[in-house]
């Protein structure tokens, strides 16, 4: 049976402008998202093969995902409270080149599509060429104008808001009593996705938390922790230990999985790597892995210090793959 509610598809603007472009209040800003749209679906994947000189075939080494390229068209109407010109320029205000180097808080501009059956999932949108506008005729005394639009998402996978998560499956835990204690939160990845999590702790300085670093096995929708079979270790148990907060680092850090990104942050923006030994989190939560519970604990702290896990949500497609 088909979604009578069909897509919504609205436009963030980098400079926090909004239009809704197709579905459930489409056009009340002027724009309409035009046909033939390009590059939203499946992330862009590239298959990486080694064929050795006598080999018969060849062996798989992995897959990469580069940028993502999304073309579009904007049907771009002017009235007379406001003209085409406005409009228009309203909507290339909403794209940049690169996020305000001027602004600390600047974001780019975002796609966002929604669904009854997925929910919203996002893109962020740089300009990947200049617009290349060719009209037929006077867009300004026509009042109205298709605007192609050349788009690149540099991270290529549809994001969801990071789940914090609920009543249901916590994930923060917090010290209510004395200085030392341990708990369980819940992490869990339903998406097509493997997940890179953040741990977010706070405590006063000598306080030492420990986070598990699980390595996970088993079909998807059954995942449990086990043997890694990309290594042949069994870190179904591993707990990763921080260094002890120092006054210095303002509170708390944050500790990723992510190699992309420092290993462990303090929240006074001051890397902590020195600090850890070479040692770091290593591994990240496969692709439809179930809620499961896992352990956290802090000595050396007072009430009030916490762990919280802040769990991605990223999709190679901007609907379905649940």
């Amino acid at each position: 049976m088909a979604d009578t509610n069909g897509a919504k598809v609205e436009i963030f603007g980098a400079d926090g402008s909004y239009f809704c472009i197709s579905g459930e209040g489409q056009g009340e800003e002027g724009v309409l998202l035009g046909t033939d749209m390009q590059g939203f679906y499946d992330a862009p994947t590239k298959v990486i093969i080694k064929e050795g000189a006598f080999q018969i075939g060849g062996s798989l080494q992995g897959t990469k995902h580069p940028v993502r390229s999304v073309q579009f068209g904007l049907h771009v109407f002017g009235e007379k409270t406001s003209p085409w010109e406005v409009r228009d320029s309203a909507i290339r205000k909403a794209f940049s080149y690169q996020r305000d180097p001027w602004n600390a808080a600047a974001e780019l501009a975002k796609m966002q599509i929604t669904t009854e059956l997925s929910g919203s999932r996002s893109l962020r949108l740089i300009l990947g060429e200049s617009i290349g506008f060719q009209p037929e005729f006077d867009p300004i005394s026509e009042g109205n104008g298709l605007i192609p639009m050349s788009t690149v998402a540099l991270d290529p996978m549809w994001f969801e808001d990071d789940f914090l998560g609920n009543e249901q499956f916590p994930s923060h835990w917090e010290l209510t009593s004395g200085t030392s204690g341990e708990g369980k939160v819940w992490i869990s990845n339903p998406t097509d996705q493997p997940m890179m999590h953040t741990w977010v702790v706070n405590g006063p300085a000598g306080a030492v938390f420990g986070l598990p670093d699980f390595s996970w096995t088993g079909p998807e929708y059954a995942r449990v922790p086990g043997v890694d079979f990309a290594t042949g270790r069994d870190d179904s148990e591993r707990i990763y230990t921080l260094p002890a907060l120092v006054p210095e680092d303002g509170g708390g850090a944050t500790v990723e999985v992510d190699r992309m990104k420092l290993p462990v942050r303090a929240f006074a923006d001051t890397n902590m790597v020195g600090r850890t030994n070479g040692r770091r989190l290593l591994y990240k939560v496969p692709p439809y892995t179930p809620p499961t519970e896992v352990p956290v604990y802090v000595t050396n702290a007072a009430p009030g210090a916490g762990v919280l896990l802040r769990q991605p949500r990223r999709w190679s497609r901007p609907w379905g793959l649940e």
